[in-house]
């Protein structure tokens, strides 16, 4: 008598469901915990490179120069600025895509009133995008204008405000904002206009440095260093990327520990299934003596077994992307304050638990079946 192999393993799965799912929840946790790593990981890893990228340069530029050091002092080989019109060529490199800002500085000091300060030629447009988080009272000097725009304690020291006036050398220059005190360098500073600048200090077209802020959490930071240097003559470019590489580092080995978790779950879930199989056989016994009565045989009877191994691993693999995409999100929120959609989720996961979870149970079950 002929048997319809695939009618009875759904009707044994259906008859035996509730048992059959309390069985398969190690494998549907394990595979939810895979995807919810690998999700919030992704999520993690874009906001934590959207922010590096946002805030401040990943790539500075400035001329090579080298120092000699001799028994009586030493000096300094090389240009020390870099020509206005070189710094075009950044935006022409391989990788110019990837370009956020090009911000060109030049750096000099003078003394006002026995007191040292930065003066720092800036393109007020570029600047501000590459440190969002200034707050200015008053406004930024409008390029090509003598104004500047005084860190907190250049204000503090020299008793300036908006509006009021500084003497630069021979020129003089309107105070048109006041940045709030940052903790850095900036409050010590006085930033003007770069043409502004170059005039003051007879440095036309010649800037100290160049900040570049670059989009680099899909691509080498290295390599676009590298094409900056072979497209500007004497320069050196250095990545700044000590930052990221700490905080993606965190985030590795918190992937690395969930992804150790996942594999532990897995292996006591595949006991789990191995046990339950070995159980339901000796269960089953009239039902597999009535088989045989009706003409299965031993290798009819191990792929009935193994059919519904299969079956249940597909339908965890399934229940565990579901799982992992409602934990991924809900993860995310409560613990991280970040937002998880489908699209974090590598492409190469969902067949991965699927391969995982199906091979999982059939492995699980090929003992017992035997």
């Amino acid at each position: 008598m002929e048997l319809d192999s695939l009618s009875l393993i759904i009707k044994n799965l259906r008859r035996r469901r509730t048992k059959l799912l309390l069985n398969s929840s190690g494998i549907i946790l394990a595979i939810s915990l895979l995807i919810s790593t690998f999700a919030v990981s992704q999520a993690m890893q874009n906001r934590i490179g959207a922010e590096i990228d946002k805030y401040g340069a990943n790539i500075v530029v400035f001329p090579k120069t080298q120092t000699i050091n001799l028994p009586y002092g030493s000096f300094v080989t090389g240009s020390t600025t870099i020509s206005e019109q070189d710094i075009q060529h950044i935006s022409e490199i391989p990788h110019k895509r990837n370009i956020l800002s090009i911000s060109p500085k030049l750096y000099s000091q003078i003394s006002i009133q026995n007191c040292t300060i930065a003066i720092i030629g800036f393109i007020p447009s570029r600047e501000v995008k590459m440190k969002p988080w200034w707050a200015i009272s008053g406004e930024l000097p409008a390029d090509g204008r003598d104004e500047a725009l005084i860190g907190a304690a250049v204000s503090s020291a020299l008793l300036l405000q908006e509006n009021s006036t500084l003497l630069i050398g021979n020129y003089t220059v309107r105070v048109s904002g006041v940045l709030s005190e940052t903790g850095s360098m900036d409050d010590y500073s006085v930033y003007i206009p770069l043409a502004t600048a170059q005039r003051i200090l007879n440095l036309q077209d010649k800037v100290s440095v160049v900040d570049v802020a670059a989009l680099c959490l899909g691509c080498p930071i290295e390599q676009m260093a590298q094409e900056i240097m072979t497209a500007v003559p004497n320069v050196k470019a250095t990545p700044i990327r000590q930052t990221m590489q700490l905080r993606m580092g965190a985030i590795e080995q918190s992937a690395s520990f969930s992804l150790v978790l996942a594999s532990i779950v897995l292996l006591v879930g595949c006991l789990v299934i191995m046990t339950t199989t070995m159980s339901s056989i000796y269960e089953r016994r009239r039902e597999i003596g009535a088989l045989i009565s009706l003409g299965a045989d031993s290798s009819h009877l191990y792929k009935i077994v193994m059919g519904e191994s299969l079956l249940l691993g597909l339908f965890s693999g399934a229940m565990g992307l579901v799982a992992g995409a409602v934990l991924s999100y809900a993860l995310a929120r409560t613990t991280f304050n970040i937002m998880v959609s489908i699209a974090d989720i590598p492409v190469f996961v969902v067949p991965l638990s699927i391969l995982l979870s199906t091979l999982s149970c059939t492995v699980a079950s090929a003992y017992p079946a035997w």
